[in-house]
């Protein structure tokens, strides 16, 4: 290389393998743009700051570093990680940038030469305002995403249930968040207060996308507050010290009215242990038609009664016992949707259901309520779900 070298800067080798693990799984993988294959790496005093997104999702992080020569420069994501994840702990990475857009790489004994491309294709984030932003939890909001993020539609064609609702409600002076996701068999809903808020900002419901949710808890896994911007099209979050900066697009369209799926005048109401009954779904489903996933609910005077069927397979039955006094019911559910609302109750003993009729939607809460509500209709009783 040839070219004039027009930027210099060092980091250690562990430092540098933490930026990039904290923004890999943002890259684009699939390289329709070839440019959000890489990442953006641009220097500031002291500090380098890591760019990566797919135009859907993307990350700001800060890292502190030897700058010697100020230079900005985007490098393929896979192929920079794969080689700082093999270069030798506690050692020190040095980088040259060259005019061309040629990256050199030094760690000890080691030289790598990585062609990289110039930084002013790479997509711009959203610059973060700070004027109207709110702050919350972590935990509240992580709670949040894992009581309604499993409901969420993988049809491709129903663009606007592929991620989170989000709204702000207000009550007798109290800011609360409700985050709603339902794929047109289940819904799921959780509210949480938003403490010290007077408002979020947030004029209408928007839909959050699933990655960019997923990335979030990951990404800021280690804060206890997080504070939270909407401008535009775009949601912003970053943590206390501003060294994370995650970004999600809203997707477009119209979330549905959700409301008139919650059931009001549900008159049975079942109490079961849920580790019990989460233990017992995950051996009788084992039998169950693979397509619909089936199992009859039994309920009577103190006991349910799992049963599946599967011709193929054989059946399986199991009893165990519940808080009910009603009159005897047989209602058929999808045992995956059942143990995904029993796995995000985690935090509850025990859970409520409450029932109308075999065709009526089923309410599934804690019975310490938490916030959440969960929603699954109900499957028509063939001979698969019988035992």
């Amino acid at each position: 290389m040839s070219n004039r070298q027009i930027g210099a800067f060092e980091v250690d080798r562990e430092i540098l393998l933490k930026a990039l693990q904290r923004v890999q799984s943002i890259v684009d993988r699939k390289n329709t743009i070839p440019i959000l294959s890489h990442i953006l790496i641009d220097t500031r005093a002291n500090e380098l700051i890591f760019s990566a997104t797919d135009l859907e999702v993307g990350i700001r992080c800060a890292y502190p570093a030897n700058v010697q020569q100020a230079c900005r420069i985007t490098v393929p994501a896979k192929s920079l990680y794969e080689i700082v994840k093999e270069l030798p702990d506690k050692s020190l990475v040095k980088w040259k940038v060259f005019e061309n857009f040629w990256v050199e790489i030094t760690a000890g004994k080691s030289l790598f030469k990585l062609v990289g491309q110039d930084s002013d294709e790479f997509p711009r984030l959203p610059e973060m305002s700070s004027e109207k932003f709110f702050s919350l939890s972590r935990a509240n909001l992580v709670r949040m995403i894992d009581h309604t993020i499993f409901a969420v539609s993988n049809d491709q064609t129903r663009y606007d249930l592929s991620g989170v609702y989000l709204e702000q409600l207000k009550s007798q002076n109290k800011v609360y968040l409700r985050m709603v996701a339902t794929d047109g068999h289940r819904l799921s809903m959780m509210d949480q207060e938003i403490d010290g808020a007077s408002d979020v900002h947030i004029e209408r419901g928007v839909i959050l996308p699933r990655k960019g949710l997923f990335e979030l808890k990951r990404v800021l896994a280690d804060e206890d507050q997080i504070s939270c911007c909407f401008m535009e099209n775009n949601v912003v979050f970053w943590n206390q010290n501003q060294q994370t900066t995650l970004f999600m697009r809203l997707l477009d369209g119209e979330f549905p009215d959700y409301t008139p799926v919650i059931p009001k005048n549900n008159d049975r109401q079942i109490i079961v242990n849920r580790s019990l009954l989460l233990d017992s779904l995950k051996r009788i489903s084992v039998l169950s038609a693979e397509h619909s996933r089936s199992v009859k609910f039994a309920f009577e005077k103190g006991k349910l009664r799992l049963s599946s069927s599967n011709p193929k397979l054989g059946e399986a039955r199991e009893d165990m016992d519940i808080e009910y006094s009603g009159e005897k019911i047989e209602i058929g559910f999808n045992a995956g949707y059942f143990m995904d609302v029993l796995n995000a109750l985690s935090e509850q003993e025990n859970v409520v259901l409450e029932l109308t009729d075999i065709l009526s939607p089923s309410l599934i809460k804690g019975k310490d309520f938490d916030g959440s509500l969960n929603i699954v209709m109900p499957m028509q009783l063939g001979s698969e779900a019988n035992a």
